[in-house]
């Protein structure tokens, strides 16, 4: 048996109608769905894991750093090496 991936704009239109009418079962029924998968879901998209609903966690890394991101570690780095070149001294 293949496991179908389903694209995100598809489960955020099954959890929508399962919000509106207040019965995720019957929505999956409807679609051929396991309720349980439904129920995830709507469980992912009320925390926010959009990624994690789109697949897109297992393609990309997890924390992607900017560039103030390096200006602050490159800040820390400098404070951190000024104390131990005191400690040495």
């Amino acid at each position: 048996m293949k496991r179908v991936q389903y694209d995100l704009n598809f489960k955020m239109d099954i959890v929508r109608k399962g919000k509106e009418i207040g019965n995720f079962t019957a929505i999956a029924r409807q679609h051929e769905l396991d309720p349980k998968m439904v129920l995830r879901w709507a469980r992912e998209l009320n925390r926010k894991d959009v990624d994690q609903l789109d697949g897109a966690s297992k393609r990309q890394a997890a924390f992607i750093p900017t560039a103030e991101d390096f200006k602050q570690l490159e800040h820390e780095n400098e404070k951190l090496k000024k104390l131990l070149a005191e400690q040495a001294l």
